[in-house]
C-alpha cells in the first residue's frame, strides 16, 4: 500500500528527517551559491552539480543518526532508508513536467523496485530517546509489514528547486510510478521550507540541471541543460 503523504510514510522519524533534510539543503546551498558568487560566471551549470553532493549530504547525516541506506544501481549511489522508505533528495531541473520524468534514469526508476533492507536491532527513534523497547518491531508497523510482504518500498521524493541566486523551495511527497507510461506522480505534496518574504524570492532567470554534463551555450551566453543521464 502506498502511504498518502511523507508524514505517514515515514512515521515517527518524519520530524527528524524533515530537520535533517532542512540543515543538510540549506547549508549545500549557500556553499554553491558562495562558489558560484566568487567564480564571478555568468552560467549555472557547476552550480547545478550540487546534485551528488545532495545525496551524499544527505546519506551521511541521516545514517550518521542510525538509518540504513540502500545502494540503487547502476549508478551506485546510495539513499538513506527511513521507516522502510527511501528519501531520494533530488533538485528539480528547470524544464516542464520535470516531475513527470523523474524515473527517466534507470538508477532513479530502480528505486521504485527496491526492496527493504534487513531489520535493524534497534528503531533509531528509540536509540535516541536512550531506551530499547522490545515491544516495538524494528523499523515500525510499517516496516515490518512491508518485510512479511515482500514489497516495494516507498519513495519520499524531496524537491529542491533553487539558482544560484536563490533557494526557492524546499518541497516533498510520496512519488509513485506508473509503469505502463513510465511517468511519476507525486501523493501528499506538501511544502515544507520556502522564502520568508516576498523581497526573498528568486527573481532571476536561469536554468538546473540535476545530474550528468552540461552542454555548453550553443549561440547566447545562457546556460543550457540536457536530461538527465546518470546511469
Amino acid at each position: 500500500m502506498v502511504p498518502n503523504s511523507p508524514t505517514d510514510a515515514l512515521g515517527p522519524h518524519a520530524q527528524t528527517v524533515r530537520d535533517v533534510l532542512l540543515g543538510v539543503i540549506r547549508s549545500r546551498h549557500n556553499r554553491f551559491a558562495d562558489a558560484h558568487q566568487v567564480a564571478g560566471t555568468r552560467y549555472s551549470m557547476a552550480f547545478g552539480s550540487q546534485w551528488r553532493d545532495l545525496l551524499d549530504d544527505t546519506n551521511d547525516a541521516l545514517t550518521g543518526r542510525g538509518f540504513q541506506s540502500q545502494k540503487l544501481t547502476p549508478a551506485g549511489y546510495k539513499i538513506p532508508v527511513v521507516h522502510d522508505c527511501l528519501v531520494y533528495v533530488w533538485r528539480v531541473p528547470g524544464s516542464a513536467d520535470a516531475v513527470s520524468f523523474f524515473a527517466s534514469s534507470p538508477t532513479r526508476k530502480n528505486g521504485f523496485a527496491a526492496s527493504p533492507p534487513p531489520p535493524m536491532l534497534f528503531d533509531p527513534v528509540l536509540v535516541d530517546e536512550g531506551r530499547a523497547d522490545d515491544d516495538v518491531p524494528p523499523g515500525g508497523e510499517l516496516g515490518q509489514t512491508l518485510r512479511a510482504a515482500g514489497d516495494k518500498m516507498p519513495v519520499v521524493l524531496v524537491m529542491v528547486e533553487s539558482s544560484p541566486w536563490q533557494l526557492q523551495s524546499i518541497s516533498w511527497g510520496v512519488a509513485v510510478l506508473d509503469e505502463t507510461t513510465g511517468k511519476v506522480e507525486v501523493r501528499g505534496l506538501e511544502s515544507i521550507w520556502e522564502p520568508t518574504s516576498d523581497t526573498d524570492r528568486d527573481t532571476s532567470s536561469g536554468d538546473s540541471f540535476d545530474s550528468g554534463t552540461p552542454v555548453g551555450p550553443s549561440v547566447e551566453p545562457r546556460p543550457q541543460e540536457r536530461p538527465s543521464t546518470d546511469d
